[in-house]
């Protein structure tokens, strides 16, 4: 699956063979603005961007800002440690007013399309407890809206170490591996003083991806990290047992190619 943002292309990513969107990022609907978009706006940008997919599924990522990504419409005081504060589903719990046009949104566009939600960061089972209210309240609130797939985005040590607590309260999961490793190894991967502290294959990140796939068996799970996509850890994360990555279109032709080799050769 491709891994895009609200401004690529979407044909882009079915010429290169997608089989669907595995991680579309929405930020960049707010960004440039000085008030968030309504729930109508959301839904007729979000329609027009994913109407190439013609029935591939689409995975959609709640807003996911604060800490080293502001917007200019919540005057957040400057943290400390961004990386460490109020981000991802801190900040969404923090202003339901955010959240309820992005799911309103979404359950509409779920009425045409194959739609799952993720919700970013989580790192307690308290974080998708009560996201999970939120979701279902505002279901209530959509007319003729089908409940679509829910999900937990899982890049921190801790909600991997606590994974079956979260995975009760959601259909699917998604390890961002790119965060699990910083927060794994406290080491920022834009930091350029501690890049040699980076290393999203150390064996610590692959044991947690481990836990991931062995406390939540059945349940569908992705890796939508810059790991998934790289020739030489794909066997890696087979073995492991995950069977959907997400990646940067560009890398999908050749993902498919090694993954066939690899089916023949057993």
């Amino acid at each position: 699956e491709a891994n895009l943002g609200a401004h690529d292309d979407v044909e882009l990513a079915i010429d290169n063979g997608a089989d669907g969107v595995g991680l579309l990022r929405i930020e960049q609907l707010y960004l440039a603005r000085t008030l968030p978009p309504s729930e109508d706006e959301l839904f007729e940008e979000l329609r027009a961007l994913t109407a190439p997919l013609r029935g591939r599924s689409v995975t959609v990522r709640l807003l996911d800002v604060g800490g080293d990504k502001p917007v200019s419409f919540l005057p957040l005081p400057v943290e400390p440690n961004p990386s460490l504060g109020r981000r991802g589903v801190r900040l969404l719990l923090e202003y339901p007013q955010l959240v309820r046009p992005q799911l309103a949104a979404l359950f509409r566009l779920a009425q045409e399309l194959d739609v799952r939600i993720l919700v970013p960061m989580v790192t307690l089972e308290e974080d998708i407890r009560a996201m999970r209210v939120l979701f279902d309240a505002t279901l209530e609130t959509v007319p003729g809206a089908r409940r679509p797939p829910f999900g937990a985005m899982i890049e921190t040590p801790a909600a991997a170490l606590s994974l079956a607590t979260i995975a009760r309260h959601v259909d699917f999961l998604s390890v961002g591996t790119n965060d699990l490793a910083q927060y794994t190894l406290a080491a920022g991967r834009d930091d350029p003083a501690v890049s040699h502290y980076y290393d999203d294959t150390h064996a610590a990140v692959m044991r947690l991806l481990g836990i991931v796939i062995s406390d939540a068996p059945g349940m569908p799970i992705a890796v939508c990290g810059e790991l998934a996509g790289r020739e030489e850890t794909m066997p890696e994360l087979l073995r492991l047992g995950f069977r959907s990555l997400s990646m940067a279109p560009g890398l999908i032709p050749r993902a498919k190619e090694l993954i066939r080799g690899m089916t023949s050769v057993r």
